[in-house]
């Protein structure tokens, strides 16, 4: 039986279609109801009320919404307002510590119905926020929650799921310093998660473009002030990336710090917009790469194990920044291994050839200041440095050296300072002083012991001098003034020089480079064999009263053959020499007298003086030398070195400001050299 074909009932069809659209009107009708409801129950006025009780419940502070504000109900409560403000401190500078030009909530409407504030997300679009502090351990941003009202339930710490800024602008007051900065967040996001937030952002620090990401703590953890701010974030802008990751102290513990810190930059603009390093990024060389862990305690910064590489080479040591105000200081103890100062720009280059052009020589007593107060730090500096070997162009390799140098209060000390050189040792000190507004007064002490004239003829002019030696330098100064003309022309004190056993290289490169070689050359017999060229001591002592130095054969040389002593005046302050310098033969040498040069002159200015004869030294005759024959071949300087200035040695310097004392005599005897050429006045 065939099967009977299903018939609709088209009454029942159009029944079924009219119970659909009835039961639809009925729930569009429970919607509006319910949004009409809602509205009733939460016009903007009353959101905007409750919003603000609870903002300032949270945080001790006023908030407002002083311009318009649009609601959207479904399907979570978006508010947004004009004019938001927040207050500031009541010590603050201003009334308001932030307001919004224009902000959206989104709020949970579930969480709301029960008289909490969960907020979804913030967009925040152009701010102006003032974060100041009055120097008395005061920070605008340390919130104060209200107490709650008798027999009231305190009010719940707001949770922040999404923060957006763009066109923010922040400032820093410190009215304790009465400094100020500034910071321009151009975009930010802030994402809520578990247990960090996520932080990205772009800003402008004056001319300079930064990125920001990371991660940070909860911002209800700083609002309610009993927990440790934790981040870890990194700053990147061109040429330069930072790190930064530890822990912020809130609430009662505002104003410490615990952070492990990273820094690198290629260039000097990146770090030439951070505050603390404007006045020195542009001397640091390139690149830069530190690390540091950094402790702070409200004044005190500390920057423990430090490694900082300047240009390649590493030093490691610590620092601590005290911004107690009057008296800031900053401490800075460093060491390194090896040091090479011409890779940091300093000193000449080793390996520039000396200027041709003799006619642009320049005098050796400049007038550019060698240090201004007003270039030294406002605040008290103290450095300890140490390194292994030290490399500074134009001078020979240093070794242990030693240092530290305190500025403070208009004083600049250096001391102590010691160094290995040359195969010998250095010690000395430096101190400059200055007070309302007068000329700086300095101190020098120097002590050079044994050093190689070998070596540091090699290192100036390529071994093509001198051969073998040592010499010895002591010296004590006191000079005022800024550049080195005036320090010269004010010099007082004593500079003591010696060499011993140090031979010429040879007649041809004499002749043909320094002044020294090219007078003990010229004064030598010319018969002599170059074996015979050896300066077996050489002593020179300026006793300098207000930059001139009067010579009365108190500089003087021996060789085996001969000695010479030399009468005259070095004058600083006019930066020129006169000098006479009179041989004298040994007895027993065989050697004619008359072979000699009697007198020869050196005169000029300091940087380029000539050599010349007098005519009328050279027809004096051998009887002159009578006296000094009467020595017997002995040496003529050791003994006149003795004289009446005590016991000597080591060419007669050892004994004198060598040793820290007094280069002179006792008081009304007159320090002289060679008393066998007094026949020769």
């Amino acid at each position: 039986m065939a099967d009977t074909p299903h018939v609709t009932d088209p009454k029942r069809s159009g029944r079924g279609w009219r119970i659909a659209g009835i039961v639809l009107v009925v729930i569009v009708l429970l919607l509006v109801a319910a949004a009409i409801g809602l509205r009733m129950a939460f016009p903007p006025a009353r959101i905007s009320a409750l919003l603000a009780e609870q903002v300032t419940a949270a945080t001790g502070r006023v908030f407002r919404i002083d311009g318009d504000l649009s609601i959207r109900l479904l399907p979570t409560i978006a508010v947004r307002a004009e004019d938001v403000a927040l207050a500031n401190a009541q010590w603050g500078s201003r009334p308001d510590m932030f307001r919004f030009r224009r902000a959206a909530f989104e709020v949970s409407l579930r969480d709301l119905l029960d008289r909490r504030i969960r907020i979804l997300s913030i967009e925040v679009d152009g701010a102006d926020v003032l974060l100041e502090t009055d120097g008395a351990g005061r920070y605008n941003w340390q919130m104060a929650p209200r107490a709650p009202s008798t027999g009231n339930a305190s009010a719940p710490p707001l949770a922040l799921d999404r923060l957006v800024l763009s066109q923010v602008h922040i400032g820093y007051r410190d009215a304790g310093k009465g400094t100020s900065s500034e910071i321009d967040i151009e975009s930010l996001e802030l994402q809520a998660r578990a247990d960090l937030d996520r932080l990205t952002a772009a800003l402008r620090l004056g001319p300079q473009h930064w990125t920001v990401e990371g991660d940070i703590g909860h911002p209800a953890m700083l609002l309610a002030g009993t927990d440790e701010w934790p981040f870890n974030l990194r700053f990147a802008t061109g040429g330069a990336l930072m790190t930064a990751n530890g822990s912020m102290g809130v609430g009662p513990r505002t104003g410490t710090l615990s952070a492990r810190l990273t820094v690198r930059a290629d260039n000097t603009r990146a770090l030439s917009q951070l505050p603390q390093l404007s006045k020195f990024a542009a001397a640091l060389p390139m690149p830069v790469e530190a690390s540091a862990d950094l402790q702070r305690n409200r004044d005190e910064w500390r920057f423990d194990a430090l490694t900082l590489s300047l240009a390649g080479q590493l030093m490691k040591g610590r620092v601590t920044w005290m911004a107690t105000q009057p008296t800031a200081s900053l401490d800075v103890a460093l060491s390194g291994a090896e040091i090479d100062l011409g890779k940091w720009g300093v000193g000449r280059s080793a390996s520039k050839p000396a200027s041709a052009e003799t006619g642009s020589r320049k005098p050796v007593f400049g007038d550019v200041p060698l240090i201004t107060f007003e270039s030294l730090p406002p605040f008290a500096l103290r450095i300890a440095l140490g390194v292994d070997r030290l490399t500074v162009p134009g001078l020979p390799m240093l070794s242990g050296v030693k240092a530290r140098a305190v500025s403070e209060k208009g004083r600049l000390t250096i001391e102590p300072v010691s160094f290995g050189a040359a195969g010998g040792e250095i010690k000395g000190s430096l101190s400059i002083a200055s007070s309302h507004g007068a000329a700086p007064r300095t101190e020098v002490q120097l002590t050079a012991r044994s050093l190689s004239v070998d070596a540091l003829d090699e290192l100036w002019s390529g071994g093509k001098q001198f051969k073998g030696g040592r010499a010895s330098l002591a010296a004590k100064l006191s000079m005022t003034g800024r550049t080195p003309r005036s320090l010269a022309a004010s010099s007082n004190g004593d500079v003591q020089f010696s060499v011993r056993d140090v031979a010429l290289a040879g007649r041809a490169a004499a002749l043909d480079r320094g002044i020294v070689a090219r007078l003990v050359d010229v004064l030598l017999p010319k018969q002599a064999s170059r074996e015979d060229l050896v300066v077996q001591c050489a002593v020179a002592r300026l006793p300098l009263r207000n930059g001139v130095a009067p010579i009365d054969r108190s500089i003087a040389m021996e060789t085996r053959q001969i000695a010479v002593a030399a009468i005259g005046q070095v004058d600083l302050a006019k930066q020129t020499i006169e000098l006479e310098f009179r041989p004298r033969v040994k007895k027993g040498l065989d050697l004619n007298p008359g072979s000699l040069v009697q007198l020869m002159l050196l005169k000029g200015p300091l940087e380029s003086p000539e050599l010349s004869i007098d005519p009328k030294g050279t027809v004096r005759q051998a009887a002159t030398y009578g006296v000094a024959a009467a020595t017997g071949g002995l040496s003529l300087l050791a003994p006149a070195l003795l004289g009446d200035a005590g016991v000597a040695t080591d060419c007669g310097l050892d004994g004198g400001a060598a040793k820290g004392g007094k280069a002179s005599q006792p008081e009304g005897r007159k320090f002289r050299l060679l008393r066998p050429f007094e026949s020769m006045r």
